[in-house]
């Protein structure tokens, strides 16, 4: 069945299986851009046939460095550690995701 995409191009429909996970963090993805699933699905197809490389992010992504005048907080200051801070707060949010895939796969397995 083929049928037309709102830019025009021609769309062929498909159907796939994926596992809970996968299938979660894609929703949660398309829900954080306000997207639809099949978008983000065919995005990153695209991206994985066509070995296309991520955008790199430029300074100007980042307008929120600078943002922050304070003083140091017991001799700690997030200006001068500020990827310390970062990574230390993506890694966390990491471990809480991938928790909660976890809990989700072991709460629908048989018992």
């Amino acid at each position: 069945m083929l049928s037309l995409h709102h830019d025009g191009i021609g769309m062929k429909r498909t159907q796939i299986q994926l596992d809970e996970a996968t299938y979660e963090l894609l929703r949660q993805k398309a829900h954080e851009r306000h997207v639809s699933l099949a978008r983000v699905v065919r995005e990153a197809v695209a991206q994985y046939l066509t070995g296309a490389p991520k955008p790199r992010l430029k300074l100007s992504d980042f307008t929120f460095i600078g943002m922050g005048k304070g003083e140091p907080i017991e001799g700690f200051s997030v200006a001068e550690h500020h990827d310390e801070v970062l990574g230390d707060l993506l890694y966390e949010e990491v471990r809480e995701k991938a928790d909660e895939l976890r809990k989700l796969r072991e709460s629908r397995e048989p018992r």
